[in-house]
């Protein structure tokens, strides 16, 4: 079976370690077999090694070294990130961010909810168990 994600101009990563985790990037330019160049809309185009990144299922079609406006506006027509934030890869970031975003009351009561309905199933299981 043949690679999906594969490294080219305009693939979208995402940053699986340091400050940047979790943000995506294009690529803009491969710089030799560790590292690339990205860019994104916001930012300053930069080097980064690819043991820092993962390649994302969507591409955008830009040019070689595509200046700031060429990227934004693919990146504005494509519907990348918005695409990416849907697919079940940006929902289960989504929900690992709100639950790193919790206070301590939120997380007290995620888990007394888990163990309330933990205790459900359970006695559910129980019942049926004992009837079969």
């Amino acid at each position: 079976m043949p690679f999906k994600r594969t490294v080219e101009i305009g693939r979208v990563v995402m940053v699986t370690y340091g400050a940047d985790y979790g943000k995506l990037y294009v690529i803009s330019d491969v710089v030799d077999l560790n590292k690339a160049l990205v860019d994104r809309p916001d930012e300053v185009r930069r080097t980064m090694n690819f043991k820092r990144m993962v390649m994302t299922d969507f591409k955008v079609d830009i040019p070689r070294l595509a200046k700031k406006a060429v990227l934004k506006k693919a990146l504005e027509e494509s519907d990348v990130f918005a695409k990416f934030a849907a697919s079940t890869w940006g929902q289960k970031m989504a929900k690992r961010e709100a639950k790193a975003n919790l206070n301590d009351f939120e997380r007290h009561m995620a888990a007394v909810n888990k163990m309330k309905r933990s205790a459900k199933v359970r006695r559910a299981f129980n019942k049926l168990k004992k009837s079969a």
